[in-house]
């Protein structure tokens, strides 16, 4: 399952992906970037707007929609971006670089499997990264994210931010 980004200029539409719910919504973004939002450590929910809420083991049935509602961001697994652009932080060098390689990887978090590439400098040791980069969230690009005990529910998308404190299982599979 993917969904466009926002059509609405200065937001970013994505799945909002808990243990228990699917939540499709939209988040202001303005001039700062979804995945820095996310990461601000004083702000312990984010706001979105057109929301619409699934239960995660019935992803097309509708359990409500709000025009404005807020998301505690420790409860959130991941979140599911259609364009990769739109899963980077203000200061992109960090994830991008003409010298950066990507690596695949595997993480078990929130009861989905998410496989996808991690893109990073060539210097950077990524488990080190992993366990001590002070970022709640990291993206995963051009990655899809199956739920382990429904293989069929699939979600894809150019950015999936991974919440490092759910994080169950992380893997390197191989590095390009």
């Amino acid at each position: 399952m993917t969904g466009p980004s926002s059509t609405r200029p200065g937001f970013v539409a994505g799945e909002f992906l808990t243990r228990t719910y699917r939540v499709s919504g939209e988040a202001m973004v303005g001039g700062t970037p979804l995945l820095d939002q996310l990461n601000f450590h004083t702000e312990l929910y984010i706001q979105l707007e057109r929301i619409f809420v699934s239960p995660l083991l019935n992803p097309t049935v509708l359990t409500g929609n709000f025009k404005i509602g807020h998301m505690r961001k420790d409860s959130l697994g991941l979140v599911v971006l259609s364009q990769l652009r739109d899963g980077l932080p203000k200061r992109e060098g960090q994830y991008m670089g003409r010298d950066h390689i990507d690596r695949e990887v595997l993480i078990v978090v929130a009861g989905f499997e998410v496989r996808g590439s991690i893109r990073l400098h060539p210097s950077v040791n990524i488990s080190n990264f992993i366990r001590t980069t002070p970022e709640h969230f990291i993206p995963v690009f051009n990655g899809n994210a199956t739920l382990a005990e429904h293989r069929e529910i699939v979600f894809m998308g150019g950015a999936v931010l991974v919440n490092r404190n759910r994080i169950e299982v992380f893997s390197v599979l191989s590095e390009k």
